[in-house]
């Protein structure tokens, strides 16, 4: 088959595909043509549904308006307004709305509410809907009118909210003849008016749409069918043109195929005329070049036997049977591995494995060799002395003059001068020579291939360069010996300071690199955690050496650069870190600098924080704030004691910005201890006021906190000191507390409970809720979680939730309050439950102490 043949078959192909396009694309916009005409009736439905819904809801509302009217009956009004707040979007519009009929809904009581819907008003839906602006005007007109209307029905409606018994029965009349007057039924023929203006119009536009649809449809039907005609006349004609390529038939093609495959080079089929050019015309001619092929692989055959015979060489050789018996070895072969001929003829070369390679190894190998029909490649194995040593192995299989493997020759090469030379040359051109770190060559490319994985995963890595502070002094006076064991040990120091995944090098004289890999996404993440390696680095350098009998003391110096991808070469980062570090010298030494001064401010900030936090606690800049704790009656039972931070430039900071900080950097201690002493002091104060003396503060304790070994003395000692009365003390702990040495808190809290120190567990069934814990603590109260409050009441898990801690509390004879309570509707769904203590913005924020007493001024709470 000549090339221009070729050229046409693939041209035909090629054109049988695209007909195959073509068919898939027409049947594509016929298919898109349909489902436009299905969403042109769908729009047509939505209009009609949206325009009802107008006419829909002003009907509703008067009928809402006329039986409140004639039965004073609230729930009526409620359905009044709620039609009006789902129709102008103030409240979430309910699941098929369009079929929601208010009788119906006045029969089961009340609707559904929706708290999550979507809250849009009936004009912006139709705005959405693809009304056109005469449509719209039409709609809005209506709508005007039917606000005016429903401001009609409202004024009927106060009639009968604002009379007194006596006139009820006059002002349900009045009410009543306000909304069956003529006015009234005017009113409502301005609204349907245009409501049927504007159905006329909706009908007109999306019928022209609908007819405009089904025609487009009908065009790419006929299109999709004259396609596909035509790609079955062509399929034909290609079958056709097949036929006539191939020669003769599949059937036949393939079993010469298959004849050929099997080693018959000798069968032929006749080529009849005209198909010179065919498949079957090239297949008989591969299969005459294969039979002149075999020939010349025989011949090589014997050669190869031949040169098997001749194996006495200086390189090892051993020949095998086809089931690996060791048949002959020359004399490289005892020289090489120690045993003689016949030590190993007769036995397998099993003898000589040295246990470094698996069975998969070796399994792989004779998949090779009976594919290959041989192998080679570095290998371990073991001499007669029981010396492991590496040596290059060729296999190669000998085969028959049918074709059948016959033997095996396998020569070797001893490589292990070889391997210890390249060990040798690696650690020279890698590794430093006194340190044993990786060099400035191995940097590089450790560099470069954390910059590429940075590409992929979009982390940042960070580069540093450490200097050590007056080297050159230890050099001149102590001698290069000692400075050299002062290097060796900053190498081993700086090991301890990275991850398994880092890199330490040594650039040379006292001039370390520590390349960080895999920090962070965020940058500025990325910049904390370096500076905490930094400050790391900088400790464990602080320490002593020791070199021989001599003690001495070294500091370092540290530049840090950030980098993210390829953004700037190996040569810019370096130039960057050493310059960052030239910064840390001109500081004072002993310190790190960020090259990147955005990421310095952010290092520098939580320096300045933490400096700031410390300088706060003793300054008393940490400030008291009290939350009310009332019960059912309004009778204030206590507060809970709430910490801010009085910053003297960023004002009240709120204990989310501080906490997290305070506990990571073990401040929350002298915090915690701050915070007790002085609600300790407020309620020995409120001890000599005789309204105030029966109020208890709650303080929130830290696991941290709880866990100090002396922290009962330190409690017991408090009370001591500022007099306070132990039984108006509550101490609120988290259920994360109880995650580890449960028996050692227990042992605490009845150490406490029995000088008359109460408990709270805050935050409950947000964490750690093992109950076989639970009714071992001594416990007093349990404090429901303001997530659960939050949604009693649109939420049934979480109303399912308060009522379960409820329950338990009443169970295990605990009181139980409930934090976070906003609206008297979840107070009274408390209250219902069987909980009458509750803390909220209902009752009141968090105050100063003279803001808090002032609010007991109050008459509404009782003291």
């Amino acid at each position: 088959m000549d090339l221009r043949n070729k050229l046409v078959f693939l041209k035909k192909i090629w054109f049988v595909i695209a007909m195959f396009l073509l068919l898939y694309v027409s049947f594509y916009f016929y298919v898109n043509s349909e489902r436009l005409v299905d969403r042109a009736n769908n729009q047509r439905l939505i209009s009609f549904q949206l325009t009802d819904e107008l006419r829909r809801t002003s009907d509703d509302l008067t009928r809402m308006a006329r039986t409140y009217v004639a039965t004073s009956d609230l729930r009526f009004k409620g359905y009044f307004q709620d039609i009006l707040d789902i129709r102008d979007g103030k409240q979430p519009r309910p699941a098929e709305y369009s079929f929601i009929y208010w009788d119906l809904v006045t029969a089961n009581s009340q609707l559904r509410r929706v708290e999550n819907g979507q809250a849009i008003s009936l004009l912006d839906l139709m705005r959405q809907t693809s009304f056109v602006d005469n449509e719209f005007e039409k709609m809005h007109e209506a709508k005007i009118h039917s606000d005016n209307l429903a401001e009609l029905e409202l004024n009927a409606m106060r009639l009968i909210e604002t009379a007194s018994y006596s006139d009820m029965e006059f002002a349900r009349a009045k009410a009543m003849q306000m909304l069956h007057d003529e006015n009234y039924h005017q009113v409502k023929a301005m609204i349907m008016a245009p409501i049927n203006e504007s159905y006329k119009l909706v009908r007109i536009r999306t019928q022209t749409a609908i007819d405009s649809a089904r025609d487009n449809a009908l065009i790419f039907r006929i299109i999709f069918i004259t396609v596909t005609l035509s790609t079955t006349i062509i399929l034909w004609r290609f079958y056709v043109s097949l036929s006539i390529t191939l020669g003769s038939s599949a059937k036949e093609i393939h079993a010469l195929i298959r004849r050929i495959g099997q080693g018959d080079f000798n069968t032929s089929i006749p080529v009849l005329s005209g198909m010179e050019n065919s498949v079957l015309a090239d297949l008989l001619d591969m299969q005459r070049k294969l039979y002149i092929h075999e020939n010349e692989r025989k011949e090589a055959e014997e050669k190869l036997c031949i040169a098997a015979i001749c194996f006495e060489s200086q390189e090892a050789m051993m020949i095998t049977d086809v089931r690996s018996n060791i048949l002959r070895v020359n004399q490289a072969f005892t020289k090489s591995t120690g045993y003689t001929s016949e030590e190993v003829i007769g036995k397998t070369p099993r003898i000589l494995q040295s246990g470094r390679h698996n069975n998969d190894f070796y399994r792989e190998m004779w998949k090779v060799i009976k594919r290959t029909g041989g192998w080679q490649g570095e290998i371990w194995d073991r001499r007669k002395n029981g010396e492991v040593y590496p040596k290059w192995l060729t296999i190669s299989a000998v085969k028959g003059s049918d074709g059948a493997v016959t033997h095996y020759v396998a020569m070797h090469s001893d490589i292990t001068e070889h391997k210890n030379a390249e060990k040798k040359i690696q650690k020279l051109a890698f590794f430093d020579q006194l340190t044993d770190l990786p060099n400035r060559f191995l940097l590089n490319e450790r560099i470069t291939q954390a910059m590429l994985a940075n590409i992929r995963s979009n982390n940042h890595g960070a580069l540093l360069f450490i200097d050590l502070d007056n080297f050159k002094s230890l050099n001149d006076t102590l001698g290069h010996n000692k400075g050299d064991l002062l290097l060796k040990q900053v190498a081993q120091r700086l090991i301890t300071c990275v991850r398994a995944g880092d890199t330490v090098a040594r650039l040379g004289g006292d001039e370390f690199i520590m390349l960080l890999t895999n920090l962070n996404e965020n940058e500025s993440d990325s910049a904390i955690h370096v500076g905490n390696v930094c400050k790391k680095i900088l400790t464990t350098l602080n320490q002593t050496y020791q070199l021989d009998t001599i003690s001495h003391h070294s500091t370092a110096s540290i530049g840090v650069t950030l980098f993210n991808g390829l953004q700037s070469s190996i040569e810019d980062l370096m130039k960057q870190a050493d310059l960052a570090m030239y910064k840390s010298k001109e500081m004072g030494r002993n310190t790190f600098h960020f090259f990147d001064q955005e990421m310095e401010a952010i290092a520098l900030k939580r320096a300045t924080f933490e400096k700031d936090f410390q300088e706060g606690i003793n300054k008393n800049q940490f400030l008291l704030y009290y939350q009310a704790q009332m019960n059912s009656d309004m009778f204030l039972l206590g507060a809970e004691a709430l910490v801010r931070w009085q910053h003297p430039k960023y004002g009240i900071v709120s204990p989310a910005e501080f906490i997290p900080l305070a506990e990571e950097t073990g401040l929350i201690l002298p915090l915690g201890h701050r915070v007790l002493e002085t609600a300790c002091y407020q309620l020995s104060t409120w001890a000599n006021q005789p309204k105030m003396a029966h109020l208890t503060i709650s303080v929130n304790v830290s696991a941290r906190q709880f866990h100090q070994e002396d922290f009962v003395g330190q409690v017991l000692a408090i009370l001591k000191n500022t007099g306070a009365n132990p039984r108006r003390l509550k101490l609120e702990l988290t259920e994360s507390l109880l995650i580890s040495n449960v028996d050692e808190i227990i042992k605490k809290m009845f150490a406490l409970r029995a000088e008359g120190v109460g408990f709270s567990l805050d935050d409950f069934g947000t964490g750690f809720s093992s109950l076989s814990y639970l009714k071992r603590l001594p416990l007093d109260q349990l404090k429901i979680d303001r997530s659960f409050v939050r949604d009693v009441l649109t939420d049934h898990n979480d109303a399912s939730i308060a009522k379960a801690i409820i329950v338990l509390a009443q169970n295990l004879d605990l009181s139980v309050i409930a934090e976070g309570v906003e609206t008297e509707a979840q107070r009274d769904f408390l209250a219902k439950s069987g909980c009458h203590a509750y803390q909220g913005y209902l009752f009141g924020k968090p105050l100063p102490i003279e803001s808090f007493e002032q609010l007991l001024q109050k008459k509404n709470i009782h003291v």
